[in-house]
């Protein structure tokens, strides 16, 4: 199925061209713009990597608690550009705050719209069935700005073989979509690649039960299984389920190995293939494929 791809750092930043002249915003404000108050974190990061602050102004942007806070070009330089619109600031404060508050954004809440679209995916997706393909690949993303390093491990036949990509991202990181931000690199790097994928992310185990295994798979058709190096959520019980809202949603091989399906397959069946791959610990083939994105981006890097 298609799926919206959306070039959120373009929206964003054309959001931050609306505050007009004399006045400030907040960083929670313009995350409630985009459509989620959990991008806030998002906002900062993207208005540190503006490109353009002279036609982008991120220095109208203020902490919620009336903080004058960071900019790129330098906190003496907000804090002029600031004054020079009629911004009162003192000891690095917003004096006159209220008077000068901007909120009324036009947006179509993008983030709110892509909820939707996760729900619409997760009542997709097959959380049934037994798989035992002898071939299977693993696929993980490294970043360095916007720039994404891909890589997919396939293993066939007793023998592997490695794939790379490198591309720009147009998604920064988001908790909870993780699908728009990596999905366009699984979908390149699966093309001509049979079998199993194994994602370095979660499936079922997602608020909205559409982590980036489960998003991919729907979206290729493919069957997915989702393995996280940490708990995003729930609580793990005494047989090493991670339950959440009493279901049954993942399970802990161990406390850096968290399986959960993606697609086309069972959680039973998930844990009986990572659990043979892994002998109990991290698969060795999602280890290579995380070195192999870090290699990439480090060769990249100026020495």
């Amino acid at each position: 199925m298609n799926y919206t791809h959306i070039n959120l750092y373009d929206y964003f930043y054309s959001l931050v061209k609306q505050i007009p002249e004399g006045y400030i915003t907040t960083y929670g404000e313009l995350a409630k713009a985009l459509g989620d108050i959990r991008a806030a974190r998002a906002v900062g990061y993207m208005l540190s990597i503006n490109e353009d602050p002279d036609r982008i102004p991120c220095y109208k942007v203020v902490h919620t608690d009336r903080r004058m806070g960071k900019y790129a070009l330098g906190v003496e330089e907000k804090a002029r550009r600031l004054r020079k619109d009629g911004i009162i600031i003192s000891n690095g404060m917003v004096e006159n705050f209220n008077e000068r508050f901007f909120s009324d954004f036009k947006t179509d809440y993008p983030l709110a719209k892509l909820q939707e679209e996760q729900e619409k995916i997760a009542s997709m997706a097959d959380f049934a069935g037994d798989r035992d393909e002898e071939n299977y690949a693993a696929i993980d993303v490294s970043y360095e700005g916007r720039t994404g390093y891909g890589a997919l491990v396939y293993y066939n036949s007793g023998e592997y073989m490695v794939k790379n990509l490198e591309m720009k991202v147009n998604f920064p990181y988001i908790p909870g979509y993780l699908g728009y931000r990596e999905s366009p690199f699984i979908e390149k790097l699966s093309v001509n690649v049979d079998g199993l994928l194994l994602i370095d992310a979660n499936g079922l185990l997602h608020p909205r039960k559409c982590g980036l295994a489960t998003f991919a798979g729907v979206v290729l058709g493919r069957a997915t299984i989702g393995v996280a190096k940490s708990l995003l959520m729930g609580k793990i019980d005494d047989t090493g389920y991670v339950v959440y809202n009493n279901e049954k949603l993942g399970y802990a091989i161990n406390k850096h190995t968290i399986v959960s399906p993606g697609n086309m397959i069972s959680l039973e069946s998930s844990i009986k293939k990572i659990k043979l791959l892994g002998k109990n610990k991290y698969p060795a083939i999602l280890k290579m494929v995380h070195n192999e994105t870090v290699a990439m981006r480090k060769r990249r890097l100026p020495s």
